[in-house]
């Protein structure tokens, strides 16, 4: 089983290689109460998902300056 633990936008995520069903789960601790977490079907996949729950994330907490 891997393990990957990363950095994106100064927030920190896991990432975890599964074997059955086979496929990568990620878990991003965006606050002290907030948690998003999925599951992609490569590593790769997995990874992207997890940065776009960042993005998200970090957007509804600081809004560009379009939407203020």
């Amino acid at each position: 089983m891997r393990y990957l633990i990363m950095r994106y936008r100064d927030i920190e995520y896991q990432v975890v290689q599964t074997s059955n069903p086979t496929g990568w789960k990620w878990n991003v601790q965006i606050d002290e109460r907030r948690t998003r977490t999925g599951s992609g079907f490569s590593r790769t996949n997995a990874i992207g998902l997890a940065h776009r729950a960042i993005d998200k994330a970090l957007q509804a907490i600081r809004p560009t300056a379009e939407t203020a």
